[in-house]
């Protein structure tokens, strides 16, 4: 028996065909589009959202890192090895995340590091069976190891430094930990508010007050060793137009910037100036 194909319906089957393929093409690419290069993921209430790569392995900040340059080598480099993503575009970061906040670096072995904020990027693969192994994506065992790692997220508000700081008043260098603005601009404590806690609202006022800017930020976002709950602040009468403002204060001390930093991340100019400031360790 003979088949014939009717021509009036060539248009329609024409159509149906070319519907098909758009259809697959559609679904091909939405199968086929990647995850972002480096996004924001959580993986608990208590971290919140923090960096990975695009595999959702998470990424950490270092706290002597303070300057901005690498300072995780020999054993350290083996157990938090340097994370590097080249051609990265805003196009290729999830969202929230911004490229004018990511950049390189160069390590003293040639070695390429991305950073963020101005902060080197780790991963974590700790010692098992005489081998560093990575850990598995979204794992987060690396947050409080030694106190000075934590997971790089966007939005603290304080982070954490350890560097040779040199006493103004004694001229003796040696390590401190402390505190710093996400920015890395150092924090300081006066010591006459420890001496005087009742007067700590007026003990740094007039010129004091313009060499010592207060520190204030309403939403305190810090790594999760810390504790939030010393963290507090002050109501000072030195405000705008005879109004107060507020101070963030560290358990139950003041903090302050120092106006010598230059708002320069990593300059710590204020420790034992007139033996009476110090930075803010933790």
């Amino acid at each position: 028996m003979k088949t014939v194909f009717n021509m009036n319906l060539l248009p329609i089957f024409t159509s149906c065909l070319l519907a098909i393929g758009l259809f697959t093409s559609a679904c091909k690419d939405k199968t086929e589009v990647a995850a972002p290069l480096i996004k924001l993921e959580s993986s608990n209430a208590t971290l919140g959202k923090y960096l990975t790569d695009q595999q959702g392995n998470t990424l950490y900040f270092f706290a002597p890192d303070l300057s901005g340059t690498n300072n995780c080598t020999g054993g350290c480099a083996a157990l938090w090895p340097v994370f590097y993503q080249e051609n990265l575009t805003q196009a290729t970061l999830g969202e929230d995340l911004l490229l004018s906040d990511f950049s390189s670096i160069t390590g003293t072995d040639g070695r390429l590091q991305t950073t963020y904020k101005g902060y080197p990027l780790y991963y974590y693969a700790p010692a098992a069976n005489g081998q560093n192994i990575r850990e598995l994506p979204l794992e987060t065992k690396g947050e409080g190891v030694g106190n000075v790692w934590f997971v790089a997220k966007s939005d603290y508000t304080l982070l954490l430094a350890r560097a040779s700081v040199t006493d103004k008043t004694t001229n003796v260098a040696a390590v401190q930990r402390f505190l710093v603005y996400d920015k890395g601009l150092s924090l300081y404590f006066f010591k006459v508010d420890t001496d005087k806690p009742t007067t700590q609202p007026t003990n740094c006022t007039g010129g004091c007050i313009q060499t010592w800017p207060v520190f204030y930020n309403e939403n305190i976002t810090i790594p999760s060793f810390l504790n939030k709950g010393d963290f507090g602040f002050i109501e000072r009468p030195d405000g705008a137009n005879g109004t107060t403002r507020r101070q963030t204060t560290y358990q139950g001390k003041p903090l302050y910037y120092f106006r010598n930093d230059n708002l320069t991340k990593g300059k710590v100019e204020g420790q034992g100036v007139n033996n009476v400031w110090t930075v803010a360790n933790y």
